[in-house]
This record gives C-alpha cells, sequence and structure tokens, in this order.
C-alpha cells in the first residue's frame, strides 16, 4: 500500500469544508459525483489498478431513504447497472474544500479530525471498495458479504466476518492495532467447539476479539504478499470456514491455499 509523503500531503487536506443549499440540488449532485470520481481516483493511487475488476465507470444515482429499505435505509451497490446508490439527504453532507484535495487516500485516515469533518468521505470509500468486492464475488457466482455473515450460528458467522474486519481494518487504519499476536490460541482458537459454547452472544468480547484481530491476522499476510486488489480478489470469491474445529489450523490452509492461487 503506498503511503509515501503523507506528512506533506496531509497538510493538503481541507479542515473547512462546503454544504449543499437545497436551492442548488444539481449543483450538489455533481459536487457529490465529483467527490466519488475523486476518491475511485485516490484508491487508485494508493492500492493500484483494481484489476479491471471495477467496472470503468459508476454511475451515482440519488433516491429517497424509503427506497433502500432492502438496506437498512443505507447506500449501496446496485451491480446490474454499476451504480452506487445513496439516499438522498447525503447531498447535504459537508464535502472538503477544494474537492480536489480529497484526491489522496490516506490523509483522510490519517488524521481523525477529517475523519470527523467528512464521514461523507469514508461512506464513499467504504462503497466503492464493496462494489469492487461484489464484482470480484459475482465472478464466482457469490455475493458480498458472503451469505454466513447473516447466518444466525454463530460459527458460521464469525468466520464470515473475519474477513470482512479483516478487509476494513487495512483499508482504514493507517497503523495495525497492538495486540499479542502470539496467543493465536485466542485469536484463532484451535478448540473451536469450546470457544462457541463460551460465547453468550456476538457482542461478547471474546467474539469481538477473534472477529476483529483474527480477521486483520488472517488477511494481512496475504495483502502484504500481493497487494490490496488481488489479495481482496480472491478473499471476495473465497468463503472462509472453520474445518476441523480448528480454526488456527483453518486459517493457515485458508492462507496456504490463497498462495497457491495467487502465486
Amino acid at each position: 500500500m503506498m503511503r509515501l509523503g503523507l506528512a506533506f500531503i496531509t497538510v493538503l487536506f481541507p479542515v473547512l469544508g462546503l454544504t449543499c443549499e437545497s436551492v442548488n440540488r444539481e449543483q450538489c449532485k455533481q459536487r457529490f459525483a465529483a467527490l466519488v470520481n475523486y476518491r475511485t481516483e485516490a484508491i487508485t493511487n494508493a492500492f493500484g489498478d483494481l484489476l479491471g475488476t471495477l467496472p470503468t465507470e459508476l454511475d451515482v444515482k440519488f433516491v429517497p431513504t424509503k427506497e433502500l429499505a432492502a438496506s437498512d435505509g443505507k447506500e449501496t451497490y446496485d451491480a446490474d447497472h454499476h451504480t452506487l446508490i445513496f439516499p438522498r439527504r447525503m447531498l447535504s453532507a459537508k464535502v472538503p474544500n477544494p474537492i480536489r484535495a480529497a484526491a489522496y487516500y490516506w490523509p483522510f485516515y490519517e488524521n481523525e479530525q477529517y475523519r470527523t469533518a467528512f464521514p461523507v468521505v469514508e461512506t464513499i470509500d467504504q462503497l466503492i471498495w464493496t462494489a469492487y468486492l461484489q464484482e470480484a464475488a459475482k465472478r464466482r457466482g457469490l455475493s458480498w458479504p458472503h451469505k454466513d455473515c447473516k447466518s444466525s450460528d454463530l460459527g458460521e458467522r464469525l468466520p464470515c466476518e473475519m474477513l470482512v474486519e479483516g478487509i476494513n481494518e487495512h483499508l482504514k487504519e493507517v497503523r495495525t492495532p497492538i495486540f499479542n499476536t502470539n496467543r493465536l490460541d485466542m485469536i484463532w482458537p484451535e478448540d473451536f467447539g469450546s470457544f462457541r459454547r463460551r460465547l453468550w452472544n456476538k457482542g461478547d468480547q471474546l467474539y469481538l476479539d477473534v472477529q476483529r484481530y483474527g480477521g486483520i491476522l488472517l488477511i494481512g499476510p496475504l495483502i502484504d504478499q500481493f497487494g490490496v486488489p488481488r489479495a481482496l480478489a480472491y478473499v471476495a470469491q473465497t468463503p472462509f470456514h472453520v474445518e476441523d474445529n480448528n480454526m488456527r489450523l483453518s486459517a493457515q490452509r485458508y492462507q496456504e491455499r490463497a498462495r497457491k492461487v495467487l502465486d
């Protein structure tokens, strides 16, 4: 991941922003679409070409929140029409000024002040990455996130969520969180059945630690070795499951299979 010149570029990212007025609705749409284009450019500059997986042109559409019931009123990606769909309310979100400053990816995530001032930038990034992952998964007849992420069975849901969390961490955090990577017995439980019996629900801290830190360790080596586009495409096309009641062994197998495919 390219983060060169971060200290210099950071000073270019604005603190002030612009908000749209209701009387300039078309201008607001144009400004928002420009922001999407700049963030797409930022992602490409930071991580390289997205393997031709992401459509060359992504349309941007705004709809009433009620039309997004399937996604709980949140933004979504229409893969059939290569369209990023946002709730109309987002047109009033504050955007960077000048907008072209958004063409730099990491400065936004480096400075918490920027993330707080312009949450719309992170929302756009998330949807662009979702589009990439969905397009990659679709090539293998899958969906993203994988279907097990909606499972009521925590044993099926957790491995799926590890992939999602691992990706999010590597795309949004400049520094990897500090944790004891030697405690694989806790991060990747070898007796997964015993681990499941100790869980109360998916909000249990044991669950959250495996979800986050287990995901970081699962995805990180693949990104380091093969880069973000190739690693993410593989993950989108390859669900992760616990085999033989051993998450550590399953994670190592997952990485070994990925290396054989990606080498």
